[in-house]
């Protein structure tokens, strides 16, 4: 005889009910204050990359508050005057180069029919993807200008917390106690270093590689030397991808003078790009950072597919953020283990 089986009951308590549909809740109310925390996040950054000359000047018995001053005023100034010397020329020689955009994308073409290189649409193909590039670009940045109350508030925000930074971490360990509390401290502790010192060492690696572009195509003779520099040093906090974009207009612009010019200006671009990698980001980036470049490459990519220009920029400052949370957390547990095991 066959023995009848009960069908299969699944129970599910109440307690996994509540958890699920607080969850769920929690998760939509993140998704609806998204902004707030990406502007949370940024402030974060921002104070990162000033904590570190504010802590300097407290040492030296200056009161907080003073020098936090200090430090806020002496980067809008750097930053104002820094705008009032390039916006100028700047937007001269980019109009001049979009004026002229269709001309260096046909005489690029020309050039590549008269080769009888079969790539005939290859003019159109980087005509269409540097229109993509600058359309994510300026999209981002329209987005930035045109949400100047949330551009104020992280500036304001994290002026308040360069005041009461320490405050703030024990505010947000004061739930916790004993082991647990210092965890968390170290946790802020360890993201806030890192945030502050990939941005410093980021905005130091935009600046070198802006200069050396703008001197080497200077010495080439390439117009529009000034706008294209500016380009290279922008697209440089974008890893992998940003050099190799900034290196398109370049060379366009070089090949309609001659093509042995062009190529002089992909040599340029990639020599910069050489040294950059070997050289300065190895002295700077492998400090602040400590990633490996696929841990970079994929975060990148993934920024990038979820969020465009935007999420590439906020990619690594995430991985480092993640990063500091599982190694304290690892290293808590890997502690446990080894005083269990003796």
């Amino acid at each position: 005889m066959v023995e009848s089986r009960a069908p299969l009951k699944i129970e599910i308590s109440h307690k996994t009910v509540v958890f699920t549909v607080a969850f769920l809740i929690g998760v939509w109310f993140l998704f609806l204050i998204k902004e707030i925390i990406i502007v949370i996040f940024l402030s974060i950054i921002l104070l990162s990359a000033l904590l570190k000359p504010v802590e300097w000047l407290t040492k030296r018995k200056i009161p907080r508050f003073l020098s936090v001053t200090i430090v806020y005023i002496l980067t809008i100034v750097i930053i104002s005057t820094t705008i009032g010397l390039l916006i100028p020329p700047v937007v001269k020689q980019t109009q001049e180069f979009v004026s002229k955009l269709p001309q260096i994308i046909t005489t690029v073409n020309s050039f590549l029919i008269f080769n009888e290189i079969p790539v005939e649409d290859l003019s159109k193909i980087l005509a269409r993807q540097i229109e993509q590039i600058a359309g994510d670009i300026v999209k981002v940045s329209t987005t930035i200008f045109s949400r100047v109350l949330l551009v104020l508030t992280m500036f304001v925000l994290a002026f308040y917390l360069l005041l009461e930074w320490d405050k703030f971490i024990r505010l947000i360990a004061s739930p916790f106690s004993g082991k647990q509390e210092k965890k968390i401290i170290n946790t802020i502790t360890k993201i806030e270093y890192g945030l502050g010192m990939w941005l410093r060492g980021q905005i130091a690696l935009s600046v070198i590689v802006g200069i050396s572009v703008y001197v080497g195509l200077i010495l080439l003779g390439i117009p529009f030397a000034l706008p294209l520099a500016v380009i290279a040093g922008l697209l440089e906090i974008i890893p992998v991808i940003g050099p190799t974009v900034s290196s398109i207009p370049a060379i366009l612009v070089g090949l309609t003078i001659s093509p042995l010019l062009g190529l002089a200006v992909a040599a340029l671009y990639i020599v910069i790009q050489q040294i950059e990698s070997n050289v300065f980001a190895p002295l700077i980036m492998s400090k602040a950072v400590g990633l490996y470049p696929p841990v970079i490459i994929i975060s990148l990519l993934i920024g990038l597919t979820v969020a465009g220009v935007a999420g590439a920029i906020l990619a690594v400052p995430l991985v480092i953020t993640v990063r500091a949370i599982v190694n304290e957390l690892l290293v808590d547990e890997q502690k446990l283990m080894h005083t269990q095991d003796l």
